[in-house]
Formats: C-alpha cells, structure tokens, sequence
C-alpha cells in the first residue's frame, strides 16, 4: 500500500500556512511503512499560490517531472486553503491520503483524506476529520463526494466539494498508489 502525508506549517508566524511537506510512503512486505521521497513547497509572500518547490518524480517512473511538478502545485495550492496546519516548525496536524481500491483487480476508484491530530508527544495521532471522493460511474472522473467542511467555514457548500476534488484529483495524478490491474 502506498499513501502520502503532507503537513502543512505556518513558519512564518502570521497565521496563514506558507510551507508544506509531503511525504510519499510505501508499506513493505514485514509491514514496515518505507519512506521512498519527499517534496516540499513554499509560499513566500502568503497569497497561498507556491512560490518555491522542490523538482521530484512522484510517481517514480523516471520521467514527465514536469507533469510531477504542476500537480504537486495543484495539490499543495489547495492544501494551502484549508485551515489545517500547524504553528512553528510542529508536526501535529497532519493530511493522509490513500487511494481506495473497491475491486481487487480495478485502478483505484476513490481517495481518502485522514486528517489526524496530535494531542500530545508521547500520544498516537487521532482522526480530527475525514473527507472523502469516489468514481461512482467507473469512467475515470471523481463525481461523489463527502459533506466535509474542508475550509472550516461553518458551512458545507461547492467550495468545500471543489476543495476535496482538487485534493482527490491531484493525488490521483501522482500514481501514487499500488496497481491492483496486474
């Protein structure tokens, strides 16, 4: 199984997140989960668009890092919105992503996201919230969705679903899961 955390960090103290780390896993065989990358991107100027990223091939295929780069953009431009992250340099707000694979033998046909919160050092992250996105036609597009308030508005509406559907659709394009099609 594959999976990405991101965490989001407001370093530069005035309330808005500017830096994002994503860590790209990989569950071994003993049950091990295997650090295999990482990508970070910064928002200098706090306008939550990317001014500065690193260049990595997400999907391991050894090429279209160009690709790689836009949806890494796309992906931390939306994490960027939500109301999720953590001040300073701390690390107790953080986004798992994982495909979910209805079928055994199909590509994936949704995308989880965990939001996970660490109350404490010595205590294991709990889920804070979740979200959710599926194809429910099987033609490839995300249609269905949960009734998350992504951006912690108080309100459920379009822009919490286009919130999850960015998020959804870019971790897709990463190809960051495992095949179930062979």
């Amino acid at each position: 199984m594959r999976y990405l955390k991101a965490a989001a960090q407001d370093r530069s103290g005035n309330g808005k997140a500017d830096t994002v780390f994503l860590h790209f896993y990989e569950r071994a065989a003993g049950g091990f989960d295997e650090l295999v990358h990482e990508a970070f991107a910064v928002d200098m100027n706090g306008d939550a668009d990317v001014d500065l990223q690193t260049v990595v091939d997400i999907d391991v295929d050894g090429k279209n890092i160009v690709i790689d780069h836009q949806w890494l953009k796309v992906f931390v431009n939306t994490f960027l919105k939500l109301k999720w992250f953590n001040s300073g340099e701390s690390w107790k707000r953080t986004l798992v992503v994982v495909a979910v694979h209805e079928y055994e033998k199909s590509p994936p046909n949704g995308v989880k996201l965990n939001f996970l919160e660490r109350r404490s050092a010595v205590r294991k992250p709990t889920l804070a919230y979740q979200a959710e996105a599926y194809d429910g036609y099987g033609n490839g597009e995300l249609e269905w969705f949960t009734q998350t308030d992504m951006d912690k508005n108080g309100v459920v509406d379009q822009v919490d679903k286009e919130l999850i559907r960015s998020l959804c659709s870019s971790f897709l394009a990463f190809e960051w899961y495992t095949d179930n099609t062979v």
